[in-house]
Formats: C-alpha cells, sequence, structure tokens
C-alpha cells in the first residue's frame, strides 16, 4: 500500500467528527447516558460540548469509537431509504445533514487505519460525504461528473460501454491538487457501474494512482462481483443484498 496518512491521523478535523455526532446523540441522551456510553464523566462532556475544550489524541479515537459502537447504522440506514419506480433512494440520506455527520464517523472508523491522500466521489449524491469526510481528514477531494467541471484542461474522460447497446458513455474525473502517488478513498451511495469503475481503475493506473478503499452505502453483490477492485482494497458498505 502506498503512502499517505492514515484516516485515523487528521488532528482537529477527526475531533470535530466526534463533537458533531455526540451532538446528535445529545438530543437523544442525557448526559447520564451518554457518559456511559463514552466512558467519559459528565464533566468532561459537558466542556466538550459547549466547546471550551476538544478531545485529543487518543481521547479522540476512544470517543469517537464508542459513539459509533452505540448507533445501528444498517438500521438507520435501511429507515430512511425510500422505494422508488424500480429502484432504491438514498436522496432522503444523502442529502440530510446529520446523516452525513453520522455516515461520516462510521466511514472513518471503518477505514481508521487506512493510508489514504484524498477521497474521490463517484456519484452526485455522495459528493456531500465525500465533501465532509475531504473537509474532517483535511484531505483533497477529487469528483465525477456527467460534464466536464473546468476548461483548464484538468478534466480526465472516463470512457466505458453502455450495457446492452454498441455505444460509449463518458464521466469526467477532476482530480484536485493531485499527488505524485496517490491512494485514494472512494465514496459512492450504491454500487458503481461495472463499466465505469473498471474504466476508472485503467484511468487512475496511469495517474500513478491507486485505490486504498471503496466505500459504499448500498451493495448489490452481483454487481460487486462484476468489479476490478485491486487486491488488497479495504472495502466497506452499509447494506448488502
Amino acid at each position: 500500500r502506498r503512502g499517505g496518512k492514515p484516516m485515523l491521523d487528521s488532528g482537529e478535523g477527526l475531533s470535530s467528527v466526534a463533537i458533531d455526532l455526540l451532538r446528535i446523540l445529545k438530543a437523544r441522551y442525557n448526559y447520564r447516558k451518554l457518559s456511559v456510553i463514552t466512558g467519559f464523566p459528565v464533566s468532561t462532556l459537558t466542556r466538550y460540548l459547549t466547546g471550551k475544550t476538544v478531545p485529543k489524541g487518543a481521547k479522540t479515537w476512544k470517543l469517537l469509537k464508542n459513539l459509533v459502537a452505540n448507533i445501528n447504522i444498517s438500521a438507520l440506514i435501511a429507515q430512511n431509504i425510500r422505494n422508488g419506480d424500480g429502484y432504491l433512494d438514498l436522496t432522503p440520506i444523502m442529502l440530510n445533514s446529520n446523516m452525513i455527520k453520522v455516515l461520516g464517523a462510521h466511514v472513518i472508523n471503518e477505514f481508521a487505519g487506512t493510508k489514504v491522500t484524498s477521497v474521490l466521489s463517484l456519484d452526485m449524491l455522495s459528493v456531500p460525504l465525500a465533501s465532509y469526510l475531504a473537509t474532517t481528514t483535511s484531505r483533497p477531494l477529487h469528483v465525477i461528473s456527467p460534464e466536464p467541471l473546468s476548461v483548464n484542461g484538468e478534466n480526465i474522460p472516463i470512457v466505458f460501454p453502455e450495457l446492452g447497446t454498441p455505444y460509449a458513455k463518458s464521466r469526467w474525473l477532476l482530480m484536485n491538487s493531485p499527488k505524485k502517488r496517490e491512494s485514494i478513498l472512494t465514496v459512492s451511495s450504491q454500487t458503481p457501474d461495472p463499466s465505469f469503475f473498471n474504466a476508472l481503475i485503467k484511468v487512475l493506473k496511469r495517474k500513478n494512482a491507486e485505490i486504498a478503499g471503496l466505500f459504499t452505502v448500498i451493495a448489490k453483490e452481483e454487481i460487486l462481483q462484476r468489479l476490478n477492485i485491486p487486491p488488497g482494497v479495504k472495502r466497506s458498505y452499509v447494506l448488502a443484498y
């Protein structure tokens, strides 16, 4: 695995993730219950929530880990999914600020030991989550879009076959301040289209970049088997079917 700092090594940004999650759970539990959940005294939690101090170092990791362990993320996602006309509608989840904070904490916990140089959003619905992860871990954000987002030549075309037709489709990769050797955490709302994903892997390889991890909220096993995910890449899903 290439260079880059582990997701856990994110300084003050990680503290903000833990405090965000603590505030969300404070709406559900009183201080005494939060103290039991986190293992921190009520007085310490009070200082955190009032902004008088912030957790640092190992305390941040302990607080985040214990808070995440108390949330049934699978049940929470399942409760908020809308069933569309033959598809799963994740907009109530991916466009909800509190859900993004919960998911963000979950992802950081899942990939805590993974060395990551940047975050890549694979679809439009995952942009808010990828942005939150990039901001709180102080890493550049890359995006995939249906159209070029700039005119200075930084957009990289991803061309792939359209399933069941003789035609090709395209997406555009915009890499923000890429390093010489990238180790990327990819974020997606649902399982990526295999033709697109496999074409992306080839493009990244030409750019001296690799995928360090793949996170998707909803994963479809049949589609996952068609993704050319390199060996050793950590995968994480909230729900799989």
